[in-house]
């Protein structure tokens, strides 16, 4: 067997070259700037792609290593420069996602309105009747369907809207007298269930 213009067989052939090449194989990484723990895995994998590749003869083993182990480069290079943009977006987006959301937040006397808002409106609701106040939360809260809950709950489609109509009542009647004027701005839709 030889490595200049004659077949090799791909089975015991490549192998063999492989070897023998390594030391030279190693340094043509090295020119191309390849770090040496990059290119012993690199020949690693030349030697691994080799041996379990079924191939047919090689007229030009030596170039046929040659422009496996450069392809191999490029790809490894192109891997790295993804997965380093990949993580310079990563790394940035969340200061800026930061940032935004901050800008999004409610100032601080907003959010403990809302705290007192919403535990006003939990006590209210642990008031009503087990089942009404279940039927709410199951459909408001979790996004249950009506029809659904009425299945879960063996009962009528007409029931969960009663259910539902006496929760918001209670909801809205809290509202009124937090903020006046929001009842009135609610139209009474979200009295009717839906």
């Amino acid at each position: 067997m030889t490595s200049q213009g004659c077949e090799v067989p791909a089975d015991a052939g490549l192998r063999q070259l492989c070897l023998a090449l390594r030391p030279e194989l190693r340094r043509f990484l090295l020119a191309r700037r390849v770090g040496e723990a990059d290119a012993d895995d690199l020949l690693q994998d030349l030697f691994l792609r080799v041996e379990t590749s079924v191939t047919g003869p090689v007229r030009f083993p030596r170039a046929y290593l040659y422009q496996m182990l450069n392809n191999m480069a490029h790809t490894r290079r192109r891997t790295e420069a993804r997965q380093q943009a990949r993580d310079a977006d990563w790394l940035d987006a969340p200061a800026g996602a930061e940032t935004e959301l901050a800008d999004l937040a409610p100032d601080p006397e907003t959010a403990l309105l809302a705290r007192d808002h919403l535990s006003r409106v939990e006590a209210r609701l642990d008031r009503l009747p087990e089942r009404t106040a279940h039927v709410f939360r199951q459909y408001r809260i979790e996004g249950v369907s009506q029809k659904e809950i009425a299945r879960d709950l063996a009962i009528s489609l007409s029931a969960v809207e009663k259910h539902l109509q006496r929760a918001y009542h209670a909801v809205l009647e809290i509202r009124s007298r937090l903020d006046p004027g929001a009842a009135g701005r609610t139209g009474g839709s979200d009295a009717s269930g839906g």
